[in-house]
C-alpha cells in the first residue's frame, strides 16, 4: 500500500539517522482523525522556543535555513573583569570610587555553516557594535578555535559545525552589570543542486547615487539649531553607517561577489542639449553637518545647485560628497572588491517647468530619463554637444567625468564610466559623423591621462543604443568609433531588452507553450530569442493582436544587424554600414571580438510580468513612471529572481572566446541594483527617504536574496536521510525556517508543507513534494471495479465537524521577526485549529496557510474501487477526474490488495495574496551628537542662594544621560556632574536693548527660538518670587531677566513680554544689550551644579560634556573655561546720589545691596562688612580713588580743585563699589558728578 508520506520518515532533523525511506512508508490511517482523539501536544518546531538565551548544558541548538532571528546558548565565559575608577571633585575635593565590569564570553547561535549575521539585539534593542569586539565563527568544517578561548583555556574546541560569536571584554554597565539577552539575525541560505542567483551573481551597482553622505563610512550628523542632531547616514545599527551595514549584508548574501559599481549622481536641468548644465546638487542650501561637510568638485554647499522640490521634499538626495566617495572606495577595496566609479545623470526637471520640449510636448516631461536629452541634427549638432559637454572648468559631462577620473586615480579605483545612456545625444548626426561620439572619444583620452592604464574605462550604452541606428533600411554603427577607441577597455551595456510577452489570462500566444511569465524555461528562451531576436511588432495594433513579424535580412543574410538581442552576432561579426540602404564594402573600425563586453547594468523589477519590460520602473514623480505591459503591479520577487538567473545562466553557456584577447565575450554582468541603505531600514524609514515606496516592486535586490523554498525543503529532507526525492514548483516562498530542536523530518516539515499547500507522496520509490498539478488521468465508470457490496465510488464518513476558525502563528519577517498571528474564519460548526508555522514569512502567506487549514478540515474523501489497469498506473499524489464527480481529485492513498482501491480527496485551491503590509520601522538609531554645552558662573539664584557651584548647561536632542568632566588637561579629567535631563535653551532672533531697572518693562520684547520645554506665563507675584528666570549671554557677561507672558508665534518661536531686567545684580550686562543670535538659558532651581574646589576657581580648565562612558570623539563637546566667583561678587550699590556742598565739594550717598536674604531687615552687608571704594573717573581714567566704611562719602572741594584746576568738566563720573572678602571689589554704581 502506498500513500501520502512523511508520516513515517524517521530520521530526526538535528538527531541521529533513522531507517531508510523505503522501510518507513506504509501507514494509511487518517492522521487528522487520530489527532482528534489524542491530547494536544506540540510536534513541530516551537515559536516560543526561539525567545530566551540560556546556559543550560545539553540544550538543543536551532537549525536555521534562510534568514531568521535566534537567541543562543552561552557556551563559554571567562571571569568577570572589574574596572575601578576613582574620581575627585577637583583639587582637595572628596574622592569617589566607581566599579564597572566586563566579560568575555561565547554564544552558540545555530548549526553552521552560516553565511553571516546581520543585526544584533541586546535586551530587545539594537546593539551598538561600534566599540564592541565581536568575532563571528560561521561554523564551517575547517573552523579553527577562537584565539581568546584558546589563550584562556590553553586547549579549546573549534566548535566545527556550530556557528557562534565571541564577545571580548564586553562592558556590562549599560546592561546593569549583567550579560544582556542577545538575539542575532542569521543568514544561512539553503543550497540546492542548481546554482542560484546568489551563487552566480558577481557584481552589483550600488545606489542610490543621490545622498550627500550615503556612501560615507564615517557617521555624519545634521545639526538643526543648538541641540537637535539627526543622523544623515546611520539608520540601521547604532554607531554603524548605513553603507557598512549594507555591505555586510551584501557580502553575506552574495558569497561570490567580486565587483561593485559606485553610482554617483549629478543633475541636469534641461532636455535641450544646448541648454542643459550638469552640476552637483544639494538637498538644501543651509545644513550644518559634522564631522564631514559637503563638498564636490570644489563647490561647497552654498555654491551648489539646490535640487527641486517634489511632494513636499527634495526630489532627490544630494550628490554624494567627495570625501564620502573616497571613503566608500577605500572600504570596498579593503573588502577585496573591484570598484568602478559610475557618474550618473539625474534629470532635475520638475513638473510645470514651462521649458520648450525638444520632443514636441507642451513642456518638458517631469524628472525624465537622461536618454531623452536631445541634441539637434545637422549644423546645430556640434554646438549642442559642445554645450552639453562643456569645458573642463565649466559644468557638463566633461567636468563630471574628469572629476571622477581624478578621484579614481587618487583612490585606486579599478574602473570609470565616462558617461551612460545618452542616447538622444549620441544619435544626433552632424554635418559629418556623430559629434557626441567624437566628444566621448576625446573625453576618454582626457580621462586616460588622469587615471593611467590600470583603470578600465568605458561608456555604458543603453540596450537600444549600443548596436547602432536602424531607420528605413539605413544602418549606422554610430558608436563603433568609440568601441574601437584604444582608450576604451570594454563595450559597456545597460541591458534591459524584453524577456517576455506574457498577456492576461492564460498568457496569450506564449501561454500555450510555457507555464507562466516566471517559468525558467520561458525566460531562458527569451534572452536570445523572442521579441527583438526572432520577431518584432510592426505597429501597436499588431502588438495588441500579437501579430509577430519575423526578423530577417533577406538575401544579405545579416539577420543579427536587426536583432537587438543578438549580442553574440554583433560582437562576432564585421560591421558594414548601409547608407541610403547601400551596404558599405569596408567595415567600420570594429574588429570582430576585439574587446570584451560588460553588462554594466542588467536587472528586472520584482513585479508581476516584470520580464515584459525589465527597463520600466515606478516613480510617481517621474514621467517615466510605468508598469510593464499587462502587469497587475503586484510584487513578484520570483519574477525578478528568475529573470536575472535566466540572463546569467544563458551567458554561462553561450559565451564565445575571443581569438584576439583569448577571453570570453561577456566578462562581467552587474545587477541593478543594491542599495547602500540597508534593509529593512530602507524601505521602512519612509520619513527619512522619499523613494521607499519603489522598493516593493522595484529593481532592488536588498531584502530578497534569501534562497528558494524548494532548496529549503531539500535541505530538510537530506538532513532526514532522504536521498531520493523530487520537489515540484512552490506556490509561494518563505524567507526562512527554524527547527528549534531535534525531531522527525515529518514533524519538521509538516507545518511548512501545510502552509504552502504541498503534499509529500511516494512516486517510484522516491519522496515527491508536489503542489498543484493538472489532472493526469480520468477515472471512467467503465474502468472501475465493482465491489462485492456498494458502488464503485463511495463517500467516506468524517469523524469530526469542520473547524470554524484557524489561527496561524508565524515569524513576521517584516517586523523584526516578531511572532505574528492571523485568524481565518469559515461557516463550519466545529472548533478552532491552531498551527504554529516557524517560517519567516508575511501575514499574507500566513493567512493563505490558515485558509488552507480550514479547507483541509472540510475535506471529504471518496473511496474508489479500481480496475487492474488503473491500479497499476496511479500513484499517490496523482490528480485525476472522476466520472460523475465535480472537480479534480488527488489520490491520497492506494490499497493494492486483492481488491484494489484508492482514497481520494478533493483538490481545493487557495489563491495567493499579495503582501501589502509595510515593514516595521527600526527603533530610532541616532549616534551620539555632541551636546550643546555651556558653563555658567551666575549670581545667587532665588530659592537656591546658597548653591555656589557653576551651572552645567547641557542640551541635546535626542537626549541621553550626560557626564560633565573637567581637569587641567584632556588627560586629567575627573567627573564633575551627571546630567539627567536636558536644559531648555534658545537663540534670540532679534536684538534686545537696555531697559530700566527695578520696574516692569512693558516696552521690550524678547523674541527667541526655544529648544526644549515650552515656556509658561506666570503672574507677577510668582515672577517676583523667582519664577521664569532666563540668562541671556551678552558681551559683558550673563544678564538675568524674568518674564510674565509667553506667546507662541511660530514653529518653536516665542515672544516673551512683561520683563524684569538686570536681575540679581546683572544690570551691567543688561546695559550692553544682546544681539540677535545670542544664547538664552532657561533657569530652574534644579539645574545641575558642577563640583569644583575653591583652588580651581580662576584657573583655565578643560571641560567636556558627553554621554556617560564616552570620553571623547564626535559625541563629546569640549570647551576651555575659567570659573570666577560671580556668586560671591558684591552687587553694585543702589540709589547713588551726589549733592553739592556749600564749600564747593560733593556729598555722596548710596545704599548697599545684599546678595543673600536681601528682603530681610537683617540682610547681610556683604562678607567684607561696610567697606566701599569711591573712584572719580574721566574718559575711563581714574582721577582719584579712596575708601570709606560707611554708605556715604565726601568729595571735598580741596580734592576737587586739585583734580580739576580749570573747573569741573561735564563728563566726570563717580563710581562706587562694595568690597567682598571672597571676591574683591564688586560691581560699581555710577553717576555723573
Amino acid at each position: 500500500m502506498a500513500q501520502v508520506v512523511l508520516s513515517g520518515i524517521g530520521r530526526a532533523v538535528g538527531g541521529m539517522p533513522g531507517a531508510a525511506v523505503g522501510n518507513l512508508l506504509g501507514r494509511s490511517i487518517d492522521q487528522a482523525a487520530i489527532a482528534s482523539l489524542e491530547p494536544a501536544r506540540q510536534r513541530g518546531p516551537r515559536l516560543d522556543g526561539l525567545k530566551l538565551q540560556g546556559t543550560a548544558e545539553g540544550a538543543p541548538m536551532a537549525c536555521v535555513l534562510g534568514r531568521a532571528r535566534v537567541v543562543g546558548q552561552v557556551i563559554w565565559a571567562a571571569r568577570f573583569l572589574e574596572d575601578r575608577h576613582t574620581s575627585s571633585e577637583g583639587k582637595g575635593g572628596p574622592r569617589t570610587v566607581e566599579y564597572g565590569y566586563s566579560l568575555s564570553f561565547a554564544v552558540a547561535l545555530c548549526e553552521g555553516e552560516i553565511d553571516g549575521i546581520g543585526r544584533v539585539w541586546a535586551d530587545g534593542q539594537p546593539m551598538d557594535l561600534s566599540n564592541v569586539i565581536m568575532r563571528v565563527h560561521r561554523g564551517g568544517e575547517t573552523q579553527q578555535p577562537d584565539p581568546l578561548i584558546e589563550a584562556v583555556e590553553g586547549a579549546a574546541p573549534a566548535y566545527r559545525g556550530t556557528a557562534y560569536v565571541v564577545f571580548e571584554d564586553l562592558p556590562l554597565s549599560a546592561f546593569g552589570n549583567r550579560v544582556p539577552q542577545l538575539a542575532f539575525e542569521i543568514f544561512r541560505r539553503p543550497k540546492g543542486d542548481t546554482p542560484r542567483l546568489e551563487d552566480r551573481l558577481e557584481g552589483v551597482c550600488l545606489i542610490p547615487g543621490a545622498g550627500e553622505f550615503a556612501l560615507a563610512t564615517t557617521p555624519v550628523l545634521r545639526r538643526d539649531g543648538l541641540t537637535r542632531t539627526r543622523s544623515e547616514n546611520c539608520h540601521a545599527s547604532p554607531g554603524r553607517t548605513d553603507l557598512m551595514a549594507s555591505l555586510d549584508q551584501l557580502q553575506a548574501q552574495l558569497p561570490n561577489l567580486k565587483r561593485v559599481s559606485l553610482v554617483i549622481g549629478w543633475f541636469g536641468d534641461d532636455l535641450r542639449a544646448g541648454h542643459c548644465r550638469i552640476r552637483p546638487g544639494v538637498d538644501r542650501q543651509v545644513k550644518m553637518t559634522e564631522p564631514l561637510t559637503w563638498s564636490v568638485a570644489g563647490l561647497d554647499r552654498h555654491e551648489a545647485r539646490v535640487i527641486s522640490e517634489a511632494s513636499d521634499g527634495p526630489a532627490y538626495g544630494g550628490t554624494p560628497s567627495d570625501e564620502s566617495v573616497r571613503e566608500a572606495v577605500r572600504e570596498l577595496k579593503a573588502r577585496g572588491l573591484e570598484v568602478t566609479l559610475y557618474p550618473f545623470v539625474f534629470m532635475d526637471i520638475p513638473a510645470g517647468n514651462g521649458l520648450p520640449d525638444p520632443w514636441g510636448g507642451a513642456e518638458q516631461a517631469a524628472y525624465p530619463w537622461r536618454g531623452r536629452v536631445k541634441a539637434r541634427d545637422g549644423v546645430d549638432s556640434l554646438a549642442d554637444v559642445s554645450a552639453l559637454f562643456g569645458p573642463a572648468d565649466g559644468w557638463g559631462l566633461r567636468r563630471m567625468a574628469l572629476h571622477y577620473a581624478a578621484i579614481a586615480a587618487e583612490t585606486g579605483a579599478d574602473g570609470l564610466l565616462i558617461g551612460s545612456e545618452m542616447r538622444g545625444v549620441t544619435s544626433a548626426k552632424g554635418v559629418s559623423g556623430f559629434p557626441a561620439v567624437a566628444a566621448f572619444r576625446e573625453l576618454a583620452a582626457e580621462c586616460r591621462a588622469l587615471t593611467g592604464p590600470a583603470c578600465k574605462l568605458s561608456y555604458a550604452a543603453d540596450w537600444s543604443e549600443y548596436a547602432g541606428l536602424r531607420n528605413d533600411g539605413e544602418v549606422r554603427f554610430h558608436l563603433d568609433p568609440l568601441w574601437a577607441d584604444p582608450n576604451i577597455d570594454y563595450v559597456g551595456l545597460d541591458w534591459y531588452p524584453p524577456l517576455g510577452d506574457w498577456r492576461d489570462g492564460e498568457g496569450g500566444a506564449d501561454g500555450a507553450v510555457h507555464a507562466g511569465p516566471d517559468d525558467p524555461a520561458y525566460l531562458s528562451a527569451q534572452v536570445a530569442g523572442g521579441e527583438g531576436f526572432d520577431w518584432w511588432y510592426a505597429s501597436d495594433a499588431d502588438r495588441a493582436a500579437q501579430i509577430r513579424m519575423p526578423i530577417t535580412d533577406g538575401p544579405a543574410g545579416e539577420d543579427w544587424v536587426f536583432r537587438v538581442k543578438d549580442l553574440e552576432g554583433w560582437w562576432g561579426c564585421p560591421h558594414h554600414e548601409r547608407v541610403d540602404g547601400v551596404r558599405s564594402g569596408a567595415p567600420t573600425d570594429w574588429v570582430p571580438g576585439m574587446k570584451p563586453v560588460r553588462l554594466v547594468e542588467f536587472g528586472c523589477a520584482a513585479v508581476d510580468r516584470g520580464g515584459n519590460a525589465p527597463n520600466l520602473f515606478q516613480d510617481p514623480k517621474s514621467a517615466e513612471n510605468a508598469l510593464p505591459p499587462w502587469s497587475t503591479g503586484a510584487r513578484d520577487d520570483r519574477m525578478q529572481r528568475r529573470a536575472l538567473e535566466a540572463i546569467l545562466g544563458h551567458f554561462a553557456t553561450n559565451n564565445p572566446v575571443s581569438p584576439i584577447y583569448a577571453g570570453p565575450m561577456l566578462e562581467a554582468a552587474d545587477a541593478w541594483c543594491w542599495d547602500a541603505r540597508p534593509w529593512p531600514a530602507f524601505p521602512a524609514c519612509e520619513d527619512v527617504w522619499a523613494d521607499t515606496s519603489g522598493w516593493r516592486s522595484g529593481h532592488w535586490l536588498n531584502g530578497r536574496l534569501h534562497g528558494e523554498t524548494c532548496d529549503l525543503i531539500q535541505a530538510l529532507l537530506e538532513r532526514g536521510g532522504v536521498d531520493e526525492f523530487e520537489i515540484g514548483m512552490m506556490p509561494e516562498e518563505v524567507d526562512g525556517y527554524v527547527v528549534d530542536r531535534p525531531m522527525r523530518t515529518r514533524d519538521a516539515l509538516d507545518p511548512l508543507l501545510a502552509s504552502l499547500g504541498l503534499r509529500a507522496v511516494e512516486r517510484g520509490g522516491r519522496v515527491a513534494v508536489i503542489g498543484e498539478e493538472p489532472p493526469g488521468a480520468a477515472l471512467l465508470a467503465d474502468a472501475m471495479a465493482l465491489p462485492d457490496t456498494g458502488a464503485a465510488v463511495g463517500a467516506e464518513r468524517r469523524l469530526n465537524p469542520s473547524p470554524s476558525t484557524a489561527r496561524v502563528r508565524f515569524i513576521d519577517g517584516a517586523r523584526d521577526y516578531q511572532t505574528g498571528s492571523v485568524l481565518a474564519r469559515t461557516s463550519g460548526d466545529g472548533g478552532g485549529v491552531d498551527l504554529d508555522l516557524p517560517a519567516v514569512c508575511s501575514p499574507a502567506l500566513a493567512m493563505v496557510a490558515a485558509e488552507r487549514v480550514l479547507l483541509d478540515g472540510e475535506r471529504e474523501q471518496l473511496k474508489v474501487a479500481l480496475g487492474p489497469l488503473e491500479a497499476l498506473r496511479l500513484e499517490a499524489g496523482d490528480v485525476v477526474t472522476i466520472e460523475g464527480q465535480v472537480g479534480f481529485w488527488r489520490v491520497a492513498a492506494l490499497d493494492l490488495a486483492e481488491a484494489s482501491s484508492a482514497t481520494l480527496e478533493p483538490v481545493r485551491t487557495v489563491s495567493s495574496r499579495e503582501d501589502t503590509g509595510g515593514l516595521l520601522r527600526p527603533d530610532e538609531v541616532e549616534p551620539a551628537g555632541a551636546p550643546f554645552f555651556r558653563m555658567l558662573d551666575l549670581p545667587p539664584l532665588p530659592g537656591v542662594e546658597t548653591q555656589t557651584g557653576p551651572i552645567a548647561v547641557v542640551a541635546a536632542d535626542p537626549w541621553r544621560t550626560m557626564q560633565v568632566r573637567a581637569g587641567p588637561s584632556a588627560e586629567a579629567l575627573t567627573d564633575r556632574a551627571e546630567i539627567a535631563a536636558a536644559t531648555t535653551v534658545g537663540v534670540l532672533t532679534s536684538s534686545l536693548g537696555p531697559a530700566p531697572r527695578y520696574r516692569w518693562d512693558t516696552a521690550s520684547v524678547l523674541t527667541i527660538r526655544i529648544e526644549g520645554r515650552a515656556p509658561e506665563g506666570r503672574n507677577g507675584l510668582a515672577v517676583l518670587a523667582g519664577a521664569n528666570s532666563v540668562a541671556i549671554e551678552t558681551t559683558a557677561g550673563w544678564e538675568l531677566l524674568q518674564f510674565r507672558q509667553a506667546e507662541l508665534i511660530g514653529n518653536g518661536l516665542w515672544r516673551l513680554t512683561g520683563l524684569l531686567r538686570g536681575q540679581q545684580g546683572t544690570e551691567q550686562a543688561m546695559r550692553t544689550g544682546a544681539p540677535a543670535g545670542a544664547i538664552a538659558v532657561f533657569l530652574a532651581p534644579d539645574l545641575p551644579r558642577a563640583a569644583m574646589s575653591p583652588a580651581e576657581r580662576g584657573l583655565p580648565l578643560v571641560w567636556r560634556a558627553g554621554p556617560r562612558g564616552l570620553s571623547g570623539g564626535a559625541g563629546v563637546s569640549e570647551i576651555s573655561w575659567v570659573a570666577g566667583r560671580v556668586h560671591d561678587r558684591p552687587w553694585s550699590p543702589a540709589h547713588l546720589r551726589r549733592c553739592s556742598r556749600t564749600d564747593g565739594g560733593f556729598d555722596l550717598t548710596w545704599i548697599a545691596r545684599s546678595r543673600l536674604d536681601g528682603d530681610r531687615w537683617d540682610g547681610e552687608d556683604g562678607d567684607g562688612g561696610a567697606r566701599f571704594r569711591v573712584r572719580v573717573l574721566r574718559g575711563g581714567a581714574v582721577v582719584r580713588a579712596f575708601e570709606v566704611e560707611a554708605q556715604a562719602a565726601v568729595y571735598e572741594y580741596a580734592h576737587l580743585t586739585a583734580d580739576f584746576a580749570e573747573g569741573l568738566p561735564d563728563d566726570v563720573i563717580v563710581a562706587v563699589a562694595q568690597w567682598g572678602e571672597s571676591y574683591g571689589w564688586g560691581q560699581e554704581a555710577t553717576t555723573l558728578l
